[in-house]
């Protein structure tokens, strides 16, 4: 749910708070000690440094927000080597098809009548949908509630 609420935040504002990528972190920390184990837990750290440094060098080139940085390395720390790679593909893989809805001109042009409309009720919101930068929280959201989420693995992996 957390990651949602970043995905949201993350239309709406183009900000991810810190609060919620520390929460998925302080929730990681129980769940390790009671179904990891302390032998396991060198590889999610391992693998969460990993896309710690690629999202950082894009944050210092400019091409990620430091909320994305944040974000996308405590969801490889609860994927861990197990699924990580799964949730790295997935999330490049909405990270893409997000991308087209900010460069394709019928969906620039559809994102920016949902915004007209929703200027009223929702000026934020409306802002946040009209911004030409794409919001890769929700590519994040995505990438790992489709890893992470075990009724989903099957189907993923094309075995269900």
């Amino acid at each position: 749910m957390l990651l949602w609420v970043a995905a949201c935040a993350d239309i709406a504002s183009r900000t991810i708070r810190n609060w919620i990528s520390l929460s998925i972190l302080a929730l990681f920390i129980p769940y390790a000690l009671i179904h990891l184990g302390l032998a396991a837990l060198p590889g999610h750290i391992i693998a969460a440094a990993a896309v710690f440094g690629v999202f950082l060098t894009g944050f210092a080139l400019g091409k990620v927000g430091g909320g994305d940085v944040k974000l996308a390395t405590v969801t490889m720390l609860w994927a861990g080597p197990e699924t990580g790679l799964d949730f790295l593909l997935l999330m490049a893989l909405s990270g893409g098809a997000l991308a087209l809805l900010y460069v394709l001109p019928l969906a620039h042009a559809g994102r920016l009548w949902i915004a007209r409309h929703l200027q009223g009720p929702m000026p934020r919101l409306a802002a946040g949908i009209a911004d030409q930068s794409v919001p890769y929280g929700v590519a994040i959201a995505i990438g790992g509630t489709l890893a992470l989420h075990s009724s989903l693995a099957p189907i993923i992996r094309g075995v269900g």
